[in-house]
């Protein structure tokens, strides 16, 4: 929008000035895009801006990519992108339909409104365990990139492709290494890095000599999938080719990373499992190791330049942690690739369900509870009660401290002899965490965190039932989660790749089932 930018925003935020019935109209500004959501339908309009890898400099450049965008997303999103729409100089100011002789002056591209509460990341972030849900979705990428014809190309897709744009993540990084990534972790990455490139350079020949450099979607992450039926894979890269015709292996390495900087362990085992089941010549697991540290790289990267780009000092901290979780999840794929996470605690507020999932999650593993060491120190009987209130009896904070400290050195022990162990216990405050955590870090283990979650109701019911029955060991009564609810400290602490939120009021034996895809 050349020289009409708020003039026609202001025209698209009316609702009287759509040729389709909507009651309402709001405004989504990126820094390459303005996009206007009403009812029914969605309109994006592209901005006059030329980043180098990107140029929609002129009108008859917009329109062009208008264009792109709409037959690139046709591919996986049939039905959704609607076509081009012009606008017109009127008398008023502007005009969805032509009249007289007039020109275009801007195009957007129309599009039907996706269910944004059926978005993966929204789904996720609400804890939702989505078990089978990536099935639908592994097959439909796999079905998408085994009909795309391979790419013969030299351009596009190759490892001097892939080498440039590795070397020019590092020297972007640079400025920013401190605030994000530390010099450390980011020369481990790039050695890897480097040397994977040199080694391998006859593995990303023969690649391109099977046919796996395709042109993909370039922009694979959870923000771009909604779970309809079938599932609508949306908002691929229209802009640069060079960005979407790359290896298939690379495109599905950014849902898996994404998934997996989730926490989603257990999705990604599910995606894994049904897109190679389709595609099992694609499958390369050194390869897609390193497409994975590739794209955490670059969101990593993105990260900083969000971080440096705000003045709001809390979206400036959620960038750096961002950043720095990705670089975190990097290394991790490099330095723990084959290793099994343990220990793994299953944490939350009393009636969460965290208990029974450990229980039923892997019998064979050395389980510590906090309620019964608890009762152990204390001398109190596995099968009596001792209810008390929060603060006194056996629920004196020194006790309590006395206990963690007690779980993290048997837990450090057992993962460090090779025993798979399961810590039980609510963890509600950032320091007892991070204290299992850095301690786990510091000796060398893998440790992994599992959130469980329910709504209050549901939390309090499951107490009234558990104190009725009087068959479990735990004490904690209504008053305890009543507590427990007033000083919850959310565990943002954690880094998010070692943290599944996991909302506790679907079925037990789906969350376990799912659990043990990865764990």
């Amino acid at each position: 929008m050349e020289q009409t930018d708020q003039t026609l925003t202001d025209f698209l935020l009316d609702p009287r000035n759509y040729p389709e019935r909507t009651r309402a109209v709001s405004h989504v500004e990126t820094h390459i895009s303005h996009v206007f959501i009403g009812d029914r339908f969605v309109y994006k309009v592209k901005k006059a801006v030329n980043f180098g890898f990107l140029d929609f400099s002129t009108l008859k450049k917009r329109r062009f990519f208008c264009e792109q965008e709409v037959v690139l997303n046709s591919r996986l999103a049939k039905d959704i992108y609607l076509g081009v729409q012009p606008f017109y100089r009127s008398h008023a100011g502007f005009s969805f339909a032509r009249k007289g002789r007039g020109l275009p002056v801007e195009y957007a591209v129309r599009m039907k409104r996706i269910p944004l509460e059926r978005l993966l990341f929204k789904l996720i972030g609400e804890g939702r365990p989505l078990y089978g849900s990536l099935e639908d979705v592994g097959r439909t990428l796999a079905r998408f990139h085994e009909d795309i014809v391979p790419y013969r190309g030299r351009g596009f897709g190759g490892v001097e492709s892939i080498g440039a744009a590795t070397e020019e993540n590092f020297e972007q990084i640079r400025p920013f290494t401190a605030l994000t990534v530390g010099r450390k972790t980011l020369a481990s990455i790039a050695r890897y890095t480097r040397a994977f490139i040199v080694d391998h350079r006859a593995r990303f020949a023969e690649r391109r000599r099977k046919g796996f450099i395709r042109e993909g979607h370039g922009d694979l992450h959870c923000q771009h999938v909604c779970l309809e039926h079938p599932p609508v894979i949306f908002d691929c890269i229209e802009f640069n080719r060079g960005f979407r015709v790359i290896d298939i292996l690379e495109d599905i390495a950014f849902l898996f990373m994404d998934l997996e900087y989730r926490g989603r362990f257990d999705l990604s085992a599910r995606l894994h499992k049904a897109y190679f089941a389709h595609q099992p010549k694609a499958l390369d697991e050194e390869l897609l190791r390193f497409y994975k540290v590739y794209r955490a790289v670059v969101r990593g990267k993105v990260e900083g330049f969000a971080a440096r780009g705000v003045e709001d000092r809390s979206q400036r901290e959620g960038a750096v942690a961002r950043a720095r979780d990705y670089f975190g999840l990097a290394d991790h794929y490099i330095n723990h690739f084959q290793k099994p996470f343990n220990p793994v605690v299953f944490m939350g507020l009393s009636g969460s369900g965290k208990s029974t999932i450990a229980r039923d999650f892997s019998p064979n593993a050395v389980i510590l509870r906090s309620d019964e060491m608890r009762k152990e120190i204390t001398g109190v009987r596995k099968g009596r009660h001792a209810y008390s209130s929060f603060g006194e009896g056996i629920y004196t904070p020194e006790l309590t401290n006395r206990i963690y400290r007690l779980m993290l050195d048997r837990a450090t022990e057992h993962a460090g002899m090779g025993k798979k162990v399961i810590v039980d216990a609510t963890y509600l405050r950032a320091e007892q965490r991070r204290d299992f955590h850095e301690t786990c870090i510091e000796r060398g283990l893998n440790p992994f965190f599992i959130h469980c979650f329910a709504s209050e109701a549901v939390l309090k019911e499951r107490i009234r039932k558990r104190m009725e029955a009087g068959t479990d060991i735990s004490d904690a009564d209504i008053a305890v989660l009543d507590h427990q609810l007033e000083h919850l400290e959310d565990p943002e602490e954690l880094p998010r790749y070692r943290t599944l939120r996991v909302n506790t009021e679907d079925a037990i034996h789906n969350i376990v089932h799912a659990l043990r895809e990865f764990l």
